[in-house]
């Protein structure tokens, strides 16, 4: 009998599946083009092409929008270079980008570490417009390498980056990867970015290819992955052949004891891959060993315990509903087991609705039928569901239930879920156990319906994360300079300071850059997850330091002072500190004046301690301002001046007055006093003179 066995990973890949489909649903509107094949299948283009999807060979060839026109440009899978998508803004259209997400990351580790100074070298195919795209993110500098290339060459360059083509042989690239190993240079990073399901169907077509009489390679000779499976394969077994329609099926001899493999690239579509199933089923008579089993399913029922089955209502009481599975035995579904809420109404289940259920029991010894629940298959239907929703990439979490060789295991809802190794973290993960029990954010690499596995990566989405927050960072470090103004969310407080996000990027305000008064902690200035604006300070971008002011950008206290109280005027203010040469008061919040010895009291003063303590209040009048070096100078005495009545004044008295005010006190530290002090010296000197 003729065996037919078909890979698991045959037919689109996760991006090629997205492309095609973005494609599709942008095919029939006016002014939008494709750039480039969409994928290497000329059915699948040509389908493009009849639903009214114009193609283009560059953006050079899009033609100029009129006045309130729009118009679309499809990025095909493989991707395109920097240059391009400029150029279709410049020309007003929309990009529609249809690139793999891992061709995407390519070009983003290219076009950091270009930016960064290394010289990207790509491993692949020169011709393929993978590879081409993504030299287009390093300017077009890059140096393209295979494994036949020498590499010696390289050793002139400081700095390597080296990437891989998506769909490139894994062999191929472990002996390329050997001899970057030994180019002598200093700094050298490998990127291994062949997309894992490039690895697993490789991998499973060289099984197949061992285990089988014969071997069709299913897909369009044009695309690179899919001639690299028949390489593989040819390689094990003589018997390969490619093919791209069943017309080419005629020319190859079976046996009808043959083992057929069947292999497909990422660019294959499925109905390419079913009509050879379905000819080799008609031409031999025989049908594969999934059709065989679905249609030994259909004649008998295979009752076990766990599976869902479909049967018919063949009656409903109060207890439950009794159905038929097509077995010898009835099914039965007892009315706890029929919805998830547990309303249950019989009259909702009349005879003959059909109604799928999982087997809880085989057979009831006490009524002899198969025990069945629709409530956990609806509740498993629920969660597959979400499967459909995780087919574009979207990001779903799993809990783990095992380690096993190579990777890790969990499900949703009936599928199985693998994650390798690799795709756990960024880094080598030496002890997986430590991850049974955790949750996993995960996206999907390839989706097994017929076996309902799914191979996932929590990796992609680590490294996706990384990159924009590398993205972020070097914009941030790019723009924020000293004197700009940033938004900042508080993050924590400690007492030295606040801890501000700005942009995904810590950074510090101090506590002395807070307010202009004296404040014990943070928290009494800015609150935990609210946002201000910050000034930048200072930046060290090599120790990834900045530092913010609050203060700075808030009304100067000094400045309300001056409004409030002009120079002449009187208040009433508080002694902070009493110093040898004079005393700080404080005549608003964060403003200070010094009152000089020499204006403490009415009469000579000499030690000042002797009239004013900290915390004293005592009325000061204001003398003057220094609004350049926001300093204060204030007296005690002009107040008790005012208070005295006017008395007549001889000359000889006013000598001994204005001698009174020569002082002997260092006053270093008042330029109020030095000039009142130099004013005297010059009087009592002119009087010396006149008498």
């Amino acid at each position: 009998m003729l065996k037919i066995l078909v890979a698991s990973n045959a037919g689109f890949c996760f991006g090629v599946k997205k492309a095609v489909e973005t494609a599709q649903r942008y095919a029939a509107e006016p002014n939008c083009y494709l750039l480039g094949d969409i994928i290497h299948n000329r059915d699948v283009v040509a389908s493009l092409e009849a639903k009214g999807l114009k193609k283009i060979d560059g953006v050079e060839s899009l033609p100029p929008l009129k006045d309130g026109e729009t118009g679309k440009v499809i990025i095909r899978s493989h991707g395109a270079d920097k240059a391009t998508y400029d150029g279709i803004r410049m020309r007003g259209y929309q990009i529609i980008d249809a690139t793999c997400p891992f061709v995407v990351k390519i070009h983003d580790i290219v076009y950091k570490h270009y930016k960064d100074g290394y010289h990207v070298v790509i491993i692949g195919g020169a011709d393929h417009p993978e590879v081409i795209a993504t030299a287009g993110w390093c300017d077009n500098t890059a140096t393209v390498v295979d494994n036949d290339s020498d590499l010696t060459e390289l050793s002139k360059y400081d700095k390597l980056c080296f990437v891989c083509q998506t769909t490139y042989d894994g062999k191929k690239f472990k002996e390329i990867s050997k001899k970057i190993h030994k180019i002598q240079a200093k700094t050298v990073e490998i990127f291994d970015t062949i997309c894992y399901t490039t690895y697993e169907r490789q991998k499973e077509a060289v099984g197949l290819a061992e285990t089988s009489d014969v071997v069709l390679v299913v897909g369009d000779k044009s695309s690179s992955n899919t001639n690299k499976l028949y390489d593989l394969c040819a390689a094990k077994n003589v018997n390969t052949h490619f093919i791209h329609s069943i017309g080419e099926l005629k020319n190859i001899n079976f046996s009808r004891s043959d083992v057929v493999g069947i292999v497909a690239g990422a660019s294959t579509p499925t109905e390419s891959i079913m009509e050879v199933k379905t000819y080799m089923g008609q031409e031999f008579g025989e049908a594969s060993n999934e059709e065989f089993i679905e249609a030994i399913n259909k004649a008998t029922v295979a009752i076990r315990e766990g599976k869902a089955i479909t049967g018919t209502v063949l009656s409903a009481s109060a207890d439950g509903i009794r159905v038929n599975v097509g077995g010898k035995n009835d099914g039965f579904i007892d009315k706890a087991e029929v919805c998830e809420d547990g309303e249950y109404k019989p009259e909702d289940y009349p005879a003959g609705t059909e109604i799928t259920a999982i087997v809880t029991k085989k057979r009831d010894d006490v009524s002899g039928c198969v025990l069945l629940s629709k409530r956990r298959a609806d509740l498993l239907r629920k969660t597959d569901e979400a499967v459909d929703q995780i087919r574009g990439g979207e990001v779903f979490e799993i809990v783990v239930k095992k380690d096993i060789k190579g990777g890790l295991i969990g499900s949703l809802g009936t599928y199985r879920v693998f994650v390798p190794a690799s795709q756990i973290r960024l880094k080598f993960v030496p002890d997986l156990k430590k991850f049974v029990g955790k949750t996993l954010r995960l996206r999907a690499l390839d989706i097994d319906d017929l076996n309902r596995k799914i191979v996932a990566s929590q990796r992609v989405i680590l490294q996706e994360e990384k990159d924009e927050k590398d993205k972020k960072a070097e914009i941030f470090w790019d723009n924020v300079k000293p004197d700009v103004v940033v938004a900042g969310e508080v993050k924590r407080i400690s007492s030295y300071g606040a801890f501000v996000s700005v942009d995904g990027i810590d950074c510090l305000a101090h506590i002395d850059h807070l307010s202009y008064s004296h404040i014990d902690s943070p928290d009494e200035v800015l609150e935990i997850g609210k946002t201000y604006d910050f000034l930048v300070l200072k930046t060290d971008r090599e120790k990834q330091r900045v530092s913010l002011g609050y203060r700075e950008l808030q009304p100067h206290p000094f400045d309300k002072c001056m409004e409030k109280h002009p120079v002449g005027s009187t208040v009433v203010g508080k002694v902070i500190s009493v110093l040898p040469y004079g005393a700080f008061v404080e005549i608003e919040p964060g403003v200070e004046g010094l009152v000089h010895v020499s204006e403490a009291a009415a009469t000579y003063v000499k030690d000042i301690n002797e009239v004013l303590h900290a915390g004293d209040e005592v009325n000061v009048k204001v003398l003057a301002y220094d609004e350049q070096h926001r300093k204060t100078t204030l007296s005690i005495r002009a107040c008790l001046d005012e208070e005295k009545p006017a008395a007549k004044t001889t000359k000889s008295a006013k000598k001994v007055v204005e001698e009174s005010d020569v002082y002997s006190e260092k006053s270093d530290n008042n330029v109020f006093a030095n000039l009142l002090k130099n004013v005297n010296d010059d009087a009592a000197e002119k009087d010396k003179q006149n008498d």
